[in-house]
């Protein structure tokens, strides 16, 4: 059902994006009926483009992740790319109509004029840097399905933006954006100046055609930063600029700090974690570090009730343990209130809810099932002690929760040699397939592998050693003076 839906989008995403590009316009010349108005080398680029669809569309059945997220992110692709034929087919028609002004030196050729950063830029930050390379390599194909301008108009087209993207492939923040949106116009003026000094243009016709594009390509560049947020909230998406605002200043990361500080540590430690390993899949790992750091915001209800807060004096010793297990799955249910309240994104709402899935709160459970003094065996509804759910649906879901579990180990028993840490980090995993917790997530099994070496090296990484100080004593000042030194 979901392939069919799929199906039906993109069909009407392409059909919509083919009109766009080819079909006359209903303003345009009315002295002939509109269907005359259609030009054979139209109808050819209308079918070339179908053809071209209909191999991404192989590509996508057969390599596409098949879940919710790439689904949205298909969706979101499509729009993307129907707003980039949009701008072509407008920069064509304006030059078309109008390009003969004033300054005959000016460049006469529309793609000299079109703001190419600005959907693979867009792309690159929304949906990451793959599809914005998608994004350049099907804006050169518009580009010469309809107006064929010769091969260097098209090879920079494709390559300007393509520098672009890899000009803020790390963290694209405002800064990075500005300097790639001025990289890639840059560069189609480059590609611009060769072309019309090939033609034997005069030579201000030429500095025009390297200053043009620099200029459009740098205010491209506040275009892309100025929509941002337009697009994030209609998108549904969170591009890298947003997720390093929530990942380094919120109301809720101050008061998880201040109020429960074992809860705090261990999150950085999870998000940290998370990343690592989303890094080693090719996963979205600058967002796993900033959801994991809310992931246990519902614990601000009741910090104490959590032993990372609690220390000695745990509240359990007073409770029965059906209440224990109740006050602690109800940090999912507060923490999804908290983050409605404080108007956190949704993809940050379900790593809340999806962190625990339905695990068992195992140690009160068997606390539950231990035997009464009369040697009787207590019957415990194991339901009760179930998480509410429901499990991780998506990659960086996934990699969250198996975080969380690894980190909450951890602390719990003491790891001394690589082959205990390989062996603690294998089990967790596995009990968590076995249970049926990734059921749902797109993860595979070589993903599963790669992420089982990034926590062991993570942790090999946390238990190091620094050898013992050789004096008996060490006085304050000493030992402050080394701490500096890092000796």
């Amino acid at each position: 059902m979901k392939l069919k839906a799929d199906a039906w989008l993109f069909g009407a995403g392409i059909l919509g994006i083919a009109g766009v590009l080819f079909l006359p316009l209903p303003w345009g010349d009315r002295s002939l009926p509109w269907f005359e108005r259609l030009t054979p080398a139209s109808l050819v680029s209308f079918l070339a483009w179908l053809l071209a669809a209909g191999g991404f569309w192989a590509f996508k059945t057969r390599f596409w992740p098949n879940d919710a997220q790439a689904g949205r992110q298909l969706r979101n692709a499509i729009l993307l790319m129907v707003l980039h034929a949009v701008l072509l087919r407008a920069t064509v028609e304006l030059m078309a109509a109008y390009g003969a002004g004033r300054w005959p030196w000016l460049p006469g050729d529309a793609w000299v004029w079109m703001p190419w950063f600005v959907v693979p830029g867009l792309t690159g930050i929304l949906l990451g840097g793959r599809l914005g390379v998608l994004a350049s390599l099907i804006g050169g194909l518009m580009l010469y399905l309809l107006a064929n301008p010769g091969p260097w108009p098209v090879v920079g087209c494709i390559v300007s933006p393509l520098a672009g993207i890899l000009l803020m492939r790390r963290s694209p923040t405002r800064n990075r954006v500005l300097r790639a949106g001025a990289g890639s116009g840059a560069l189609l003026g480059v590609v611009a100046a060769i072309e019309y000094g090939l033609k034997g243009q005069a030579v201000d016709a030429v500095a025009a055609a390297v200053l043009l594009p620099a200029v459009i390509g740098f205010f491209s560049a506040f275009v892309v930063l100025a929509i941002l947020p337009v697009l994030e909230w209609m998108l549904g998406e969170l591009s890298d600029v947003t997720l390093i605002e929530y990942g380094t200043d919120h109301p809720l990361l101050d008061q998880l700090r201040e109020e429960a500080p074992g809860t705090w540590h261990h999150s950085v430690n999870v998000a940290d974690l998370a990343e690592k390993a989303a890094a080693e899949i090719g996963a979205r790992a600058l967002f796993c570090k900033a959801s994991a750091l809310y992931h246990d915001i519902g614990k601000l209800k009741e910090p104490a009730l959590f032993a990372e807060n609690s220390g000695a004096g745990s509240p359990h010793h007073q409770l029965d343990p059906l209440t224990s297990a109740q006050k602690i799955k109800e940090h999912v249910t507060y923490g999804l209130e908290l983050a409605r309240k404080h108007r956190l994104p949704r993809a940050f709402q379900n790593i809340i809810a999806e962190h625990h899935g339905v695990s068992l709160v195992r140690f009160f459970y068997a606390k539950a099932c231990e035997p009464r003094p009369d040697g009787t065996k207590p019957e415990v509804d194991r339901a009760a002690f179930c998480y509410p759910g429901p499990p991780p649906s998506t990659r960086e879901s996934g990699i969250v929760a198996l975080a969380d579990a690894i980190e909450a180990a951890s602390r719990s028993v003491p790891l001394k040699s690589e082959g205990e840490m390989r062996a603690l980090v294998r089990k967790l995993i596995a009990d968590r397939i076995s249970e049926g917790e990734l059921a749902a997530c797109p993860l595979t099994l070589a993903d599963v592998a790669r992420i089982e070496t990034a926590f062991v090296v993570w942790l090999k990484g946390r238990n190091h050693l620094r050898p013992a100080y050789p004096e008996a004593t060490v006085s304050a000042g000493s030992l402050a003076e080394r701490t500096a030194t890092g000796s």
